[in-house]
């Protein structure tokens, strides 16, 4: 997927509105070309020759079309940013689709501030792209090829005048835009690190107050923010040069027309009601011009924001998974490694965990437990060996089979803030109501009465929240269990608890731990992990 094809698949289904908008375009871009004429005729006609009647009508009529201009043009606004916004919201629905795509190895090695850019600035700055980027762009090009053309129909001599002045400004035109496309590229890749920086120190403000590093963080946060200022500061200096030069230009172009007609107004063979039509005509081919400086600004930074997004969707995706079932529920760990990089965590290791058997790994931080359990579940692969349930690779299940195959009790277990009955079942719809109240009654929130209350966390303790978790596991009722530090934030007399109802519900399971009190579980085969495996 990229924006360029979801665009297209946009307007594919939406072909009607497609061509609505163009000729909108074509019609605000004819409309606008009647004032002068009409200032030509009032000129030439009813105010030399002293028709009343026809200069009150044509007066009338100048009004009533801008009127027209400002309507249409709202309409065009309108249907825009309805357009926009659904092709943004399209977008949205893809990206986050694609992160749960995304391997576990490149979702790590991806910071949040930089995810959160992609949906939120590269995002916001695609919906610019139609709303007052390249759709007005358009309209002013549209503009501008029909001034020149009116202007070759008065006098050829000055529409060529007029048309050699044209490269000038083109060229100046392409020098700011690539200035401008440079430093937005730079721009749009410091904010991630702006959005980074930002998310640490609000999750970290505790530790932040407990240990007095306000003037550290304060330090790093200010020295991100220079520098994205500084990148930021070039594309604002092309911008604000672009205007004062195109008004200057049109000026002097206006004034060179009124003194060489003063001088000899027979020079380019136009009437004083075409001379002042002509001048209209240049104030509105500068008016564009002038306006591409902004919406060049525009259309560089969507451009820059549509590249990072589609790098986004570059980011490795998980190998298509195609076993969905298997017969046995050994899990076999074959001479397998696996480094992030360059560095290797786990080295020829070899485990054979049989049905219902309790592992614990215990080690020192940093010796791969984690990447041990995160092998057994399949999220990742081994860089050498394999790692099998039954006679099947894990990283070859697919979603379907994990789900009904593992369950695990988290450290910070996530809870999306839906109904108690959802959040235990995890949505699926075979898991009855009786079943997540029994769950519940087993490990001991028999006080919770209604299910469809929203389960907010901060309504509840750290201990309480393990105790949701564990009613998870229950009623999911799975082969394989794993627990990953589920005890580190509750008191020891909650974590006894836990492990009492792993027992109780895990005879003839599979678990493996790498929590705090995970070798009270009955019959636990502790295993130690070192360094060298």
């Amino acid at each position: 997927m990229s924006v360029e094809k979801e665009v297209l698949l946009y307007f594919k289904k939406h072909i009607f509105k497609a061509i609505f908008i163009i000729l909108m375009i074509i019609l605000v871009t004819f409309v606008s070309l009647i004032p002068a004429q009409l200032l030509r005729i009032i000129v030439d006609d009813a105010i030399i020759n002293s028709k009343i009647k026809t200069l009150i009508v044509f007066s009338i009529v100048y009004s009533i079309i801008y009127i027209i201009i400002g309507v249409i043009t709202f309409i065009k606004d309108v249907i825009m940013l309805s357009t926009s916004q659904d092709i943004t919201k399209e977008l949205r629905c893809d990206m986050m689709k694609h992160v749960h795509k995304i391997n576990y190895s490149s979702i790590v090695n991806t910071d949040s501030g930089t995810l959160e850019a992609y949906f939120n600035n590269d995002v916001n700055s695609i919906n610019e792209l139609f709303t007052s980027g390249i759709v007005n762009i358009c309209t002013d090009l549209f503009k501008m090829l029909g001034i020149i053309v009116t202007l070759f129909i008065y006098s050829y001599l000055f529409g060529l005048i007029i048309l050699c002045i044209m490269p000038l400004l083109i060229l100046f035109t392409s020098f700011v835009r690539k200035k401008m496309m440079k430093a937005q590229l730079k721009t749009k890749s410091l904010e991630g690190n702006v959005n980074k920086n930002l998310l640490e120190n609000v999750e970290n403000i505790e530790q932040i107050k407990v240990n007095k590093a306000e003037d550290y963080v304060n330090v790093k946060y200010s020295n991100v923010l220079n520098n994205h200022f500084k990148t930021a500061q070039r594309s604002n200096f092309y911008d604000a040069i672009f205007s004062p030069v195109m008004q200057i230009v049109r000026n002097i172009v206006v004034v060179a027309i009124l003194l060489i007609s003063g001088f000899n107004h027979n020079i380019f063979g136009m009437s004083v009601g075409m001379i002042i039509s002509a001048i209209s005509l240049i104030t509105d081919l500068f008016t564009p011009i002038e306006a591409l400086g902004m919406e060049i600004q525009t259309i560089q930074k969507s451009l820059a924001s549509v590249k990072r997004i589609n790098q986004f969707f570059k980011i490795p995706t998980d190998d298509r998974k195609n076993v969905n079932n298997v017969d046995d529920y050994a899990i076999s760990f074959n001479n397998v490694s696996f480094g992030y990089s360059e560095k290797l965590i786990i080295k020829n290791f070899n485990l054979r965990i049989n049905n219902g058997e309790k592992i614990v790994f215990k080690g020192p931080s940093g010796v791969g437990k984690s990447t041990l359990m995160k092998l057994a579940m399949g999220m990742i692969k081994p860089t050498d060996g394999e790692v099998l349930i039954g006679d099947v690779k894990t990283y070859d299940l697919n979603d379907d089979a994990r789900r009904k195959l593992f369950s695990i009790v988290y450290q910070d277990p996530f809870f999306s803030e839906d109904s108690i009955l959802e959040e235990i079942r995890l949505k699926d719809k075979s898991i009855s109501k009786e079943k997540v109240r029994e769950a519940l009654d087993k490990v001991g929130l028999d006080y919770i009465t209604n299910l469809d209350e929203k389960l907010i966390s901060n309504n509840y303790s750290s201990g309480e929240l393990a105790l949701f978790n564990i009613a998870r596991v229950i009623v999911r009722n799975t082969k394989i269990v794993f627990l990953d530090e589920m005890n580190s934030k509750i008191d020891p007399i909650t974590a006894k608890k836990i492990i009492n109802l792993i027992n109780d519900n895990t005879k003839d399971k599979i678990v493996i731990s790498i929590s705090h009190y995970g070798d009270n579980l009955e019959n636990a085969k502790v295993i130690n992990i070192d360094r060298n495996n």
